[in-house]
């Protein structure tokens, strides 16, 4: 029998923020008890799930133990959104996503 994803694990096309909220949300849970959870401002949040901030790796690992996720998973996705933040508009950012997916090790990545 093949093991199933956990119900977490979403589209990876999902932003992050929508992501975070999804989980608050379906928890019924304020912005107010995972921004305590945390320690950071609820404003702060408010403003991750809009996708117009980012969460350090601090309070990434805070929310991920909150909601009894991989931590490594919300790394990753808080990576990709700072990725997106900052790349978005730069037309070699797909280029240097190939770069590093095609010769992980010449970056000191592991594939």
């Amino acid at each position: 029998m093949s093991r199933q994803k956990k119900a977490t694990c979403t589209a990876v096309s999902q932003r992050f923020g929508e992501w975070l909220r999804g989980l608050r949300e379906a928890k019924e849970l304020p912005l107010r008890v995972i921004a305590a959870a945390a320690e950071m401002d609820q404003a702060h949040l408010s403003k991750v799930e809009l996708g117009q901030r980012l969460l350090t790796a601090e309070q990434a690992t805070a929310i991920a133990k909150f909601f009894g996720l991989d931590a490594n998973e919300i790394e990753a996705r808080r990576i990709v959104e700072k990725f997106r933040l900052e790349h978005a508009d730069n037309p070699a950012a797909e280029q240097a996503i190939h770069m590093l997916y095609e010769d992980p090790a010449a970056y000191g990545a592991k594939k």
